[in-house]
């Protein structure tokens, strides 16, 4: 059975079940669910069923309808979609067989005339672009601490290099406090000590750079958030050597954990006499300090199974070769080669990693042909290894932009390639990336009288004489500006020239 249930308001709780007849929603005292408030039309929308389809449709109305925050005129209803008329939220509910729901058929007592205001509380958050703002649907509150911890959130999300994140968000929470200087240390492995990744240095907080080994050590230890407001008169510290020969004044040293180990501190120094930093300061240091363990222990388990699946790959690339003795190293080679030239073509990471992938699986499929019974024909094992490697990937979710290079690893700019004769404008760039890679490798090492191989100068050249023909005119270049600056060898071991 499907129903709508008032989520705010005075109606809260009610609910209303949609059978036939249209629901209608409206200021009115003749709409089945009469809303109270001037943001709504008298008769604002309807709710409507089409065999086992509900719908909402908004009837022309003053503010409009919204789905999911979403203003529309007629729409699809789901379950769980939460309609706003007015101020009023609404849930469309419409439950599995199998669901049990403890609140059928209950209802709050109180006159549906009542006059309400409503009891929303929402952020307000400053945009830069006022149409990204939503509309609010409560009374707006602004919170410094609220606000700077929105702000930290939206660095942690956007920011793709971790580090530079953690360095922008100690940026924010200096500035905000009034603090003379931020810090923050990051645990380093190798010499296993907290070392100073970021400072943070207000204009006039003086060349001195104050951080007590005192505090920093019991916050270490004790893995608690710490804030003295004069170190010097505090009893814990005022006999420490390092809190008197500096001067260290307030102070604020949080922890950032990952897996119940302290990974890093954030530390803030006023060393103003007429500003001591406060509780208020040590909440939002202390949050942003949670929202950086969260971002890093994230990151931490992303770069474990980054690694397992690079493992993964590179083991089914030892298979791959173990069967063609000729091949060793070809695909790492390969993988490497297309990394640096999309490198020098300045393409996202996100495909850094995609060219990186489809170089060292781009010739998995020959396991398949090569182990086939009866196996393939030499003439046709290349095609059928690049439809087998298809074959193979083409289920594997997550795969789908790494696939093309994959499927055309062998096709040319002028459709003369094969196995389907595509074009070069029909290929997304990373395929025209990994048709070079493979084809310079190849050259490379069994090019040349006998197969012996050329020197990469050599085969450079002649790629770049068959630019617009065989491979894209850009990657070509940017293969010739990796040459020169010496890019395209810094992991391969190939020389520049052969004996």
């Amino acid at each position: 059975m499907a129903y709508i249930r008032v989520k705010t308001g005075p109606n809260k709780g009610r609910t209303f079940e949609i059978r036939e007849a249209p629901l209608t929603i409206g200021r009115e005292d003749n709409q089945l669910i009469q809303i109270l408030d001037q943001g709504v039309s008298r008769a604002h929308a309807e709710v409507f069923r089409l065999g086992e389809m509900c719908f909402v449709r908004d009837l022309n109305s003053t503010n409009g309808t919204f789905v999911n925050d979403v203003k529309v005129t007629e729409e699809l209803l789901k379950n769980a979609d939460e309609l706003l008329i007015g101020t009023t939220i609404l849930m469309f509910v419409d439950p599995a067989p199998n669901e049990v729901s403890g609140g059928e058929g209950v209802e709050f007592e109180g006159e549906d005339e009542a006059r309400f205001e409503t009891t929303t509380v929402e952020l307000k958050v400053d945009e830069q672009d006022p149409k990204a703002t939503p509309r609010p649907v409560g009374r707006e509150i602004q919170s410094r601490n609220l606000t700077l911890i929105s702000q930290v959130g939206r660095i942690l999300r956007s920011e793709r290099n971790l580090d530079r994140a953690c360095e922008r968000s100690l940026e924010v929470v200096t500035g905000a406090i009034g603090a003379s200087q931020g810090y923050l240390f990051l645990w380093d492995e190798a010499a296993a000590k907290l070392s100073p990744r970021a400072v943070v240095e207000a204009e006039d907080s003086g060349a001195e750079k104050k951080v007590s080994r005192t505090i920093v050590n019991r916050v270490r230890e004790t893995m608690m958030p710490l804030l003295t407001t004069d170190a010097t008169l505090d009893g814990r510290f005022s006999l420490s050597e390092s809190i008197i020969l500096k001067k260290i004044k307030s102070v604020i040293c949080v922890p950032v954990l990952t897996e119940e180990r302290v990974d890093g501190l954030l530390y803030f120094h006023s060393s103003k006499v007429d500003h001591a930093l406060s509780v208020e300061d040590l909440e939002l240091a202390s949050s942003v300090s949670l929202q950086l363990s969260l971002a890093r222990s994230a990151a931490g388990q992303g770069d474990r199974l980054r690694r397992s699946l690079m493992a993964t790959i590179r083991t089914l690339t030892a298979a791959m070769e173990a069967v063609e003795p000729g091949s060793q190293g070809h695909a790492q080679r390969v993988s490497d080669f297309g990394a640096v030239v999309a490198a020098q073509m300045a393409l996202p990471f996100e495909d850094l990693q995609r060219v990186r992938l489809a170089g060292l699986l781009h010739d998995v499929g020959k396991i398949v042909v090569r182990q086939a019974v009866p196996p393939a024909p030499p003439e046709k094992l290349q095609e059928e290894h690049v439809r087998a490697a298809e074959r193979i990937f083409s289920g594997i979710e997550g795969f789908e932009q790494v696939l093309p290079a994959i499927r055309y690893h062998h096709e040319r700019a002028d459709g003369s390639g094969f196995p389907y004769k595509v074009k070069n404008a029909d290929m997304p760039v990373l395929a025209r990336i990994v048709i070079v890679a493979n084809a310079f490798d190849n050259a490379c090492t069994h090019g040349g009288p006998g197969g012996k191989g050329l020197a990469s100068k050599e085969v450079i050249k002649d790629m770049a004489q068959r630019g617009g023909k065989d491979y894209d005119d850009e990657v070509i270049k940017a293969l010739i500006l990796c040459h020169r600056n010496g890019s395209l060898y810094g992991q391969s071991g190939l020389p520049e020239t052969t004996e």
